[in-house]
């Protein structure tokens, strides 16, 4: 028999890992593209209304969101133009928005944007009982909860 017929048998078997390689990476890549990158602009954690400390801060705006989208500061109907003007000449009042759990979302984001322009930080989201009217100003020393 001829060794040299059975001198190139002598290497190992070798699996070729590219096409792994590649698949590997086509999953990488589209779960990345697949991936979504959202991060939260403002965090809000909600007290319960049971559970939290009622303000008698008189030196502040009560603002309501009602249901049908419109707005109200102290019971006073307004629109988005009179609360800037609000905001404007009392800039060193806490602005304290009731949101109505029926009212659309886009109102409750167009005053949040006025906030946060007008305001820096200076507003707080407050929730109420279920049944509580809106922007009902506490009554002095009493123990009403917003």
């Amino acid at each position: 028999m001829n060794s040299s017929f059975f001198d190139g048998f002598d290497e190992e078997p070798q699996i070729d890992l590219t096409p792994l390689i590649d698949c590997l990476f086509m999953l990488i890549i589209f779960f990345v593209l697949t991936m979504s990158f959202s991060r939260p602009v403002l965090e809000i954690i909600l007290p319960e209304a049971k559970n939290a400390e009622t303000s008698h801060e008189r030196n502040e705006i009560l603002l309501s969101v009602k249901a049908d989208g419109t707005y109200a500061v102290n019971t006073d109907p307004v629109t988005l133009d009179e609360l800037s003007l609000r905001l404007d000449a009392d800039p060193d009042k806490l602005l304290n928005i009731y949101m109505d759990e029926k009212a659309p979302f886009a109102a409750f984001v167009k005053v949040l944007d006025l906030a946060k322009v007008k305001r820096a930080g200076r507003f707080v989201i407050s929730t109420r009982d279920p049944g509580s009217t809106p922007a009902e100003p506490a009554e002095e020393g009493g123990n009403g909860e917003r």
